[in-house]
């Protein structure tokens, strides 16, 4: 509903944020069960999603590695 309301409709950049955040949660996750008091999860989580949904609603410039010399 956010990225039809912010005018984003590519269907492939919507369907790679949802595995993308479920990915960076799972991994904070785990992150926070091996270190509990060096992990902030709830801070973490929000920063991490802030970050995905942002770069699908503002997205930046291609980060390809160029092959100039």
């Amino acid at each position: 509903m956010l990225c039809r309301q912010e005018g984003v409709t590519e269907p492939a950049t919507i369907h790679a944020a949802s595995p993308s955040i479920l990915a960076v949660m799972d991994g904070l996750q785990l992150q926070w069960l091996l270190h509990p008091t060096e992990i902030e999860l709830a801070e973490a989580s929000e920063l991490a999603v802030r970050a995905i949904v942002n770069a699908v609603l503002h997205p930046g410039p291609d980060l390809t590695v160029s092959s100039r010399g």
